[in-house]
């Protein structure tokens, strides 16, 4: 008790020695200010009014790439086409002619078995809307074409006028063609056999 630095007759608490794990202490004097001005970080600059004391701000040029010019249109595609009215074409004697080949071919190709019927069934659509008029008189030359070069043995030229009659008259030529084009992979096929073959 004696260490307590307490006197009770007093009621004044005497000075003691600080020991060892004791924190310093410090002065502190709420009436005085700090010797070191502080430095107020969180203080606005006030933007300057008048601008003839400080001299303009000159921005860099920023180097913006200049505008492309409009893209020229490209020039039309020069697409061979002949007017209906300019085809002259012997409807009966065209469709005659093509129904042969298409049947002869059909006729020497026994590989298609169950097939062939159906073949057969388009063929016959083909010739009831060409002797009705739904077909167009380019069709007609097409597929005189188309035929012929089935009958040569030329399936590259005959898949290509497919291709173009599919891409022109696909609303004439969509029922019937399907038919065409097995004959065409047939010829196709037959092709790569002889070229197998010879080697």
């Amino acid at each position: 008790m004696s260490n307590s630095g307490y006197t009770p007759n007093t009621g004044v608490t005497a000075p003691i020695d600080p020991g060892w794990n004791d924190p310093p202490k410090l002065s502190y004097n709420p009436g005085t200010t700090p010797n070191k001005p502080r430095n107020i970080l969180n203080k606005r600059v006030a933007f300057p009014l008048s601008s003839a004391t400080s001299s303009p701000v000159v921005m860099p040029p920023v180097n913006i790439p200049p505008m492309p010019a409009a893209f020229p249109p490209a020039p039309p595609i020069q697409v061979p086409s002949i007017p209906p009215q300019e085809i002259n074409v012997d409807s009966e004697s065209t469709l005659q002619e093509v129904k042969q080949i298409l049947l002869e071919f059909l006729d020497n190709s026994s590989e298609l078995g169950p097939k062939a019927n159906d073949i057969r069934r388009r063929i016959g659509v083909m010739e009831e809307m060409w002797s009705s008029g739904k077909l167009d008189s380019r069709i007609f030359v097409q597929m005189k074409e188309l035929a012929h070069a089935l009958k040569d043995d030329n399936p590259s030229k005959a898949d290509d006028i497919h291709r173009a009659l599919m891409v022109d008259h696909v609303s004439a030529v969509g029922t019937w063609m399907p038919g065409i084009k097995q004959l065409i992979h047939n010829c196709i096929a037959r092709s790569e056999l002889l070229s197998i073959d010879k080697e």
